[in-house]
């Protein structure tokens, strides 16, 4: 029997050792007021869009739903980072909290403003929506503004340390890019963190790159385009007098693709194709070698959404549950520093003794409930036992009782033959 082709390029199979180090994110909510946001949901929505496709993206939320259960379900499903976004109750601020796994630290931005996917495509000329295909590999990170620190002499610096751990954390957010086998025609959309170094806000912004031939006339780029999709219409032929004013478009406007695109969008790109050249002997076969062409094209960035206008509180140690490595407004003294680092070892302490004690009290009434369960079945098989004595014993008296009454039709039998013989 023939053995099945498999195939091997487009059905490659997905190494295991690899998939699970790429780091993968988990956008949610959390609190009752958060929960009641329709904005806050859109937005929450949105954002998860960016960090497709290492996310969870149709993750439903209940009010219910503690920090605590979504913390407990990274480890099975091997997330490395959660984005957090809260409001709070009494004055309506937005937070947004990004935390490393499993054991932290956690970032806390402050959102001032933010606008929905909804709200940028309605004051765009030409709006893009992403296909399945544009999802299918991570943007590309850009971070701008967060290099003051390697200008600074003093390295202990306590604003070079916080945008160090900034930038480490948005950078393991997405897996690295190896630029021998990445592909440019695989980087689909751009994640931009910008930081304004004077008053220090941070904002999130998406777009999509869109790569467009310059070295051809609008026409021939509508032919270019047409070879992916038969059904569209070729251009209009009738009024060219020569095949010449199709090319070069010299009638209406030279290169009229051009003149909407700026010179610093334009870039020269190099492409590799693999051509079989023949040879002169005919026992040669024909082998592949790389032609490379360069071709200039111009990059476009449309924006997608949304967007996040936000400013940096703090920086904590573990899941928003240790103590705070850096406060941006609030101060505290060397003194006040021991007394916290005492105090946050004091509470350790006692939660470490409080849990002792639970889970001894959790043994106590186990070892209880294991000693009524034994008692509970050595009465049941007392009762059992007890009544199968009672059943052999009501058998032996059933056995015993024919016996005397067989013996008493026997008595009656032979005195009944003894006055017979009598009579006669």
């Amino acid at each position: 029997m023939a053995k099945r082709r498999t195939k091997k390029r487009t059905h490659v199979p997905e190494n295991t050792e690899e998939f699970s180090k790429i780091p993968k994110s988990m956008v949610i909510r959390v609190g009752q007021t958060s929960m009641a946001n329709h904005s806050l949901n859109q937005l929450v929505k949105d954002f998860r869009h960016i960090m497709e496709p290492y996310t969870a993206l149709k993750l439903k939320e209940r009010k219910s739903n503690k920090l605590k259960d979504f913390v407990v379900m990274c480890g099975p499903l091997s997330v490395s980072h959660l984005f957090i976004f809260t409001q709070s109750e009494r004055t309506g601020n937005i937070s947004l909290k990004v935390a490393r796994t499993p054991h932290g630290p956690t970032i806390t931005f402050q959102v001032d403003d933010f606008s929905l996917n909804k709200d940028i495509k309605k004051y765009l000329r030409r709006p893009k929506s992403l296909n399945k295909e544009d999802v299918l590999d991570p943007p590309l990170l850009v971070l701008n503004g967060f290099n003051s620190f390697k200008n600074r002499k003093d390295s202990e610096d306590d604003e070079a340390n916080v945008e160090k751990v900034v930038v480490s954390m948005f950078q393991n957010v997405f897996p690295p890019l190896n630029p021998s086998r990445t592909q440019l025609n695989s980087i689909k959309r751009v994640f931009m963190i910008n930081k304004d170094p004077e008053t220090k806000e941070i904002s999130l912004r998406h777009y999509f790159i869109d790569v467009n031939e310059v070295d051809i006339s609008k026409n021939l780029k509508h032919l270019y385009k047409a070879k992916n999709n038969l059904h569209k219409a070729v251009p209009n032929l009738h009024r060219k007098e020569d095949i010449s004013s199709l090319v070069f478009d010299h009638d209406i406007n030279a290169y009229t693709s051009e003149s909407e695109i700026e010179d610093e969008a334009v870039v020269r790109m190099i492409e590799k194709k693999d051509v079989k050249v023949g040879t002169t002997e005919p026992a040669l076969e024909k082998r592949p070698q790389e032609q490379t062409a360069s071709r200039k094209k111009a990059v476009k960035l449309t924006e997608l959404g949304p967007r996040i206008n936000m400013k940096l509180i703090k920086i904590e140690e573990g899941i928003c549950s240790g103590r705070v490595l850096h406060h941006e407004y609030i101060q505290k003294t060397d003194a006040e520093i021991k007394d916290l680092i005492k105090r946050h070892e004091q509470k350790k302490k006692l939660k470490e003794k409080r849990k002792k004690e639970q889970e001894e009290n959790v043994n106590r009434k186990n070892a209880v409930k294991e000693a009524k369960k034994k008692r509970k079945m050595e009465r049941r098989q007392h009762r059992r036992e007890q009544g199968a004595r009672e059943s052999d014993i009501s058998s032996d008296g059933d056995v015993s009782s024919n016996n005397e009454g067989d013996a008493q039709d026997n008595v009656s039998e032979t005195s009944d033959s003894e006055i017979s013989s009598e009579k006669e």
